[in-house]
């Protein structure tokens, strides 16, 4: 499985604005196992708007998030995309209902970033790792550990949403989220949130109290505390 599966856009394609209407099978099948989560983003005053693109979109992850104009798009990529299916495949029947939508509050946690203009910095105390001397190099390596951070805060938010949501499949929800980012995972890269994922292996990790995105921001310093 690809790391395409849910990813962040920080772009905006004009047209993208999908009808809401008319939609496939595949398409309203995400829509229905990502609902709990859509929900309860709004519940929490999230600036959250839907959009399935109309065209076909092969390649795309499935599920992802963009920003426009102040607010928040969770985008699904369904239509002419062979991975939208494959993905749900893939997922054992009895966790497709808690995986979808620890995928969708992963996606939750990037908007929940965002609208606190948080998107790419660090918390107070924490330093960037400094990089090569080459200025070109410097900033490859500054963009990828932005992403990482920025997936590992994603990542806990999906599982303190399944501790929340779904605490008899969370041991089952963590492993899915350790095999999935140790496939094709270069140490360090993008999407290496290994170190993050590891430190929620027990669900006493997570602090009892609180929304998933506050459950996760201890946890998300901690593995910051460990990198530096």
């Amino acid at each position: 499985m690809g790391k395409r599966l849910f990813a962040v856009f920080t772009f905006w394609l004009a047209g993208t604005a999908a009808a809401q209407s008319g939609l496939t099978q595949t398409e309203t099948h995400w829509l229905q196992l990502s609902a709990p989560a859509i929900a309860y983003a709004r519940e929490q005053g999230l600036p959250l708007d839907i959009v399935v693109q109309p065209q076909p979109t092969p390649g795309n992850a499935p599920l992802a998030m963009a920003y426009l104009n102040g607010r928040c798009k969770l985008v699904l990529s369904i239509r002419g995309n062979p991975e939208a299916q494959t993905s749900l495949d893939t997922i054992p029947p009895d966790l497709l209902q808690p995986v979808v939508e620890a995928m969708a509050a992963h996606e939750l946690g990037h908007c929940w970033r965002y609208m606190r203009g948080a998107w790419h910095t660090l918390p107070a105390g924490f330093a960037p790792a400094q990089g090569d001397a080459d200025p070109a190099l410097r900033e490859q390596l500054r963009e990828m550990q932005q992403t990482r951070r920025e997936e590992a805060f994603a990542d806990l938010v999906g599982l303190a949403w399944t501790l929340k949501k779904h605490p008899q499949h969370y041991a089952q929800v963590h492993a899915w989220f350790v095999t999935y980012r140790q496939h094709d995972t270069l140490p360090g890269s993008h999407h290496d949130t290994l170190a993050w994922v590891k430190l929620a292996a027990e669900p006493a990790a997570f602090t009892a109290a609180g929304t998933p995105f506050e459950q996760a921001w201890p946890l998300w310093q901690q593995g910051l505390r460990a990198g530096q």
